[in-house]
């Protein structure tokens, strides 16, 4: 199957988990782009979660950049990779080389660094890129394998140690080998390969791949939606322990063309084109942490926020809403009514018309 003819529906979360007191994981995903990253970063005061934010902005920013028609720089492309391939090699030199540089030259953010795990829709092939250790699972009718690399110490002492040596402590588990931000140059792997139809892609931090073996992660996916599927796997990682912050983007592929959906039902083409648009992109901030999350359904009164952080009834926050291409947004600010075991009900606090209107024009899409 061609992947230009694929038809892909995707759905993303994260979660704080149980024992973490912020999130260091961040992730994108981009329908329109075709674009969808999982970073898990890694550094005292919050230097990680801005280094993983640092990898998902840079990347978003490049390939939207490439997509309209510039010209990766000069990078020392590989010869053996697709042009798309190309695009992503020189997002993820860049978004590292820029992480560098900061933890370079301030202090708090010294040894700052994130992993980074990229599935990018060309128009031949599904590329798979990553930097760490961060997995990217393709499951195939009753399979499932692993498409990314692990950098840690102990997947690359088993890949060369000799038949028969001494296996590593299970404490090199969680050593990472190559990360960004850590050295001024970064060499990622990639893999391209053609997609077909039925094809699942799970990316995810290993907070998440830590707590569940990729068999239970496969028998999830493939009996669920992706969004039920990701918020299942968040709860199985809680259950057992929920160690570390918990990102989760799911990809289904299916094989289909706008114009046999449009020879069949043209009303039906048309709410499927709309079906695949982003949710909302809510960022909210309170005096004492920021967060990001994916929204579905927005009212003129507010919405439902999932999310593992703590808040407290009556809480206000700051919000930035807007519709994932970053054509459109609005911000308002907002208190907690709600608490629920998944997140948190907000309802906005004095609009004025302006807001009103900006909102209303947010409430009345199709998601």
């Amino acid at each position: 199957m061609k992947s230009g003819k694929a038809i892909v529906q995707s759905s993303g979360i994260t979660n704080l988990g149980r024992k973490r007191k912020g999130n260091e994981d961040s992730y994108f995903l981009d329908d329109n782009l075709r674009l969808y990253v999982v970073a898990d970063g890694m550094g005292g005061h919050q230097a990680g979660e801005v280094a993983s934010k640092m990898v998902t902005d840079v990347i978003l920013k490049m390939i939207n950049e490439f997509a309209g028609g510039a010209i990766p720089g000069n990078d020392i492309i590989p010869h053996n990779i697709s042009k798309e391939a190309g695009w992503l090699y020189s997002s993820i030199s860049e978004a590292n080389r820029l992480i560098h540089d900061l933890s370079s030259k301030i202090k708090a953010y010294k040894g700052m660094g994130s992993t980074v795990s990229a599935v990018l829709f060309a128009s031949d092939t599904l590329i798979v890129a990553n930097v760490g250790d961060s997995p990217i699972y393709l499951v195939r009718e009753d399979e499932v394998s692993l498409l990314s690399v692990p950098h840690t110490a102990m997947a690359e002492y088993e890949a060369f140690a000799p038949a028969g040596a001494k296996p590593l402590s299970d404490k090199y588990r969680h050593v990472i080998t190559r990360a960004m931000g850590y050295k001024e140059t970064v060499e990622p792997d990639f893999r391209e390969i053609e997609p077909a139809d039925g094809d699942i892609i799970v990316i995810c931090s290993d907070g998440l791949s830590d707590m569940a073996k990729p068999e239970e992660i496969m028998n999830i996916v493939k009996t669920n939606a992706p969004s039920e599927a990701g918020r299942m796997l968040v709860d199985l990682a809680n259950e057992r322990g929920g160690n570390d912050n918990i990102t989760i983007i799911v990809l289904k592929i299916s094989e289909s063309s706008v114009s046999q959906q449009a020879a069949v039902n043209p009303d039906e083409n048309i709410a499927k084109e709309r079906e695949s648009v982003l949710p909302f992109v809510v960022e909210y901030d309170t005096d004492d942490f920021s967060g990001r999350a994916l929204v579905n359904n927005i009212s003129i009164a507010g919405f439902f926020i999932e999310t593992g952080e703590i808040f407290s009834i009556g809480q206000k926050l700051s919000l930035t809403i807007s519709d994932g291409k970053g054509e459109n947004s609005v911000m308002a600010e907002a208190k907690v009514t709600e608490r629920k075991a998944r997140g948190i009900e907000v309802k906005y606090i004095n609009l004025t018309e302006t807001q009103k209107n900006r909102i209303q024009l947010f409430s009345g899409k199709i998601r």
